[in-house]
């Protein structure tokens, strides 16, 4: 299958979870929060696993489409321009927790995944 094949099926996947994270979260930043800090935690994990594991064709699949559709940049930046709600806070939080799940993640996941025999 080629590249943008592989990124536009995983970016359909990973926008239809965002959506989903939305419905069960309505508040726009909880949502917001919830799929950016799930989708760093998954992005970090799969790279461990695909880099150990020598898989090329899922990480088009899986990175750059389900794990950048799932999280969501732009609704970071567009929410932190609102400074009377807390804008400011809500993309410190949004560094803040995205960094901390990947020192979290990527140190366990890298002695959990083995490598490929």
């Amino acid at each position: 299958m080629n590249s943008l094949a592989l990124v536009s099926i995983g970016g359909v996947a990973g926008t239809l979870t965002r959506f989903a994270v939305g419905e069960i979260f309505p508040n726009d930043r909880t949502g917001t929060l919830v799929a950016n800090v799930f989708g760093v935690g998954l992005a970090a994990v799969l790279l461990v696993w695909m880099e150990r594991r020598g898989i090329t064709q899922l990480r088009l699949l899986l990175l750059p489409g389900f794990c950048a559709g799932l999280t969501t940049f732009s609704a970071v930046t567009a929410q932190s321009l609102e400074p009377r709600e807390g804008g400011i806070e809500f993309l410190l939080q949004n560094i803040f927790f995205s960094l901390f799940i990947v020192i979290l993640i990527l140190p366990f996941a890298r002695k959990v995944i083995p490598g490929r025999k």
